[in-house]
């Protein structure tokens, strides 16, 4: 099943984990409501060789399309200058990348470097003679996430265009694989090669679901038993859990299930696990939820509130402990 969806490295806190796992699933949404003909393989965050080259956010490889891509979320809208030069329409802050790169140098730099070693490695992939060039016609894609500012004023120089960079909206991605052709035909044993072996991919979506977390849990929710069911423990991950009767997930969320209580809605409330010691509960059902805070007196949750480890949460006649899972 594809998009198949392969991790580079585990960026290190925990804004930068939820933010990669959310760009997972948006591409995933975007690339499979396209139905497209060809399978696409991705591989997020990753480096390329030994060099200084900053880690590259994307690399979308399929039989005939090849694109290396730097994903940036400008808030508001931006333009560019003449010489490449970017800036902030409301503040005209210029932007910056590492080494004070403009955003498409950036991006000639990573796709420079993903180019390089897929030539090297091309004799072996693809049985080339080793002065050959097959993936001249690599795409190296600014971005924009998750879409282009509608009042941005940006374009790309005819240069840009002739060394085959571009500059979209994420949500144009898809539709960018689609016109793209590399002027070769990738095996599916050469894709899964350069993502596993050449850059040190794992695989971590594989089409359906996501076969391991970006980090260990940190907090869990201990139901209490009764006379009629046995206490359980639920972890919860990094970022959203979703508890409510509802059993089959939507739109790829995490979803832990609550059964054997009729006043549990389908979506009854949402816990949201950061880098912090304590999670923050949402109140989405229509019954309502109650937490007794550690010492504190049972109180109904008006909208979001902060709850720490200790809390009595109450969702219809099922109650369940926050607790921090010891490390």
């Amino acid at each position: 099943m594809y998009p198949q969806i392969y991790l580079g490295d585990i960026p290190n806190t925990g804004g930068q984990r939820r933010a990669l796992r959310a760009l997972a699933l948006h591409i995933r949404a975007r690339i499979h409501a396209t139905r497209a003909a060809e399978p696409t393989t991705l591989l997020l965050h990753f480096r390329a060789g030994e060099s200084p080259t900053p880690e590259i956010d994307l690399l979308l490889l399929r039989p005939s399309v090849a694109i290396v891509g730097a994903v940036r979320a400008y808030q508001g809208p931006i333009e560019s200058l003449p010489g490449g030069q970017w800036r902030r329409r409301d503040s005209g802050e210029l932007l910056r990348e590492e080494r004070d790169r403009t955003p498409i140098q950036h991006v000639k730099l990573q796709r420079d470097a993903v180019r390089e070693q897929l030539d090297t490695a091309a004799p072996r992939l693809l049985g080339t003679p080793a002065d050959a060039h097959p993936f001249d016609r690599i795409v190296g894609a600014l971005i924009i996430a998750p879409s282009t500012h509608a009042e941005s004023r940006v374009s790309l120089e005819i240069g840009d265009h002739r060394q085959h960079i571009k500059l979209l909206g994420l949500d144009e991605l898809p539709a960018l694989a689609s016109m793209l052709r590399l002027g070769m035909q990738l095996p599916e044993p050469a894709i899964h090669t350069i993502v596993s072996e050449l850059f040190g991919g794992r695989l971590w979506h594989d089409g359906a679901r996501f076969l391991f977390e970006l980090a260990a849990p940190r907090f869990q929710l201990r139901l209490l038993g009764d006379d009629t069911r046995p206490e359980k423990l639920l972890p919860l991950i990094e970022g959203e859990n979703l508890l409510g009767r509802r059993r089959s997930s939507q739109h790829y969320e995490h979803r832990l299930t609550l059964s054997g209580d009729e006043l549990i809605s389908a979506d009854h409330a949402l816990i949201i696990c950061g880098d912090d010691d304590w999670a923050a509960l949402r109140d989405t059902s229509k019954n309502g939820t109650w937490i007794t805070p550690p010492g504190g007196a049972e109180e109904r949750v008006r909208g979001e509130r902060t709850i720490f480890p200790g809390t009595l949460v109450r969702m219809g006649m099922t109650r369940a402990l926050l607790e921090k899972i010891a490390e």
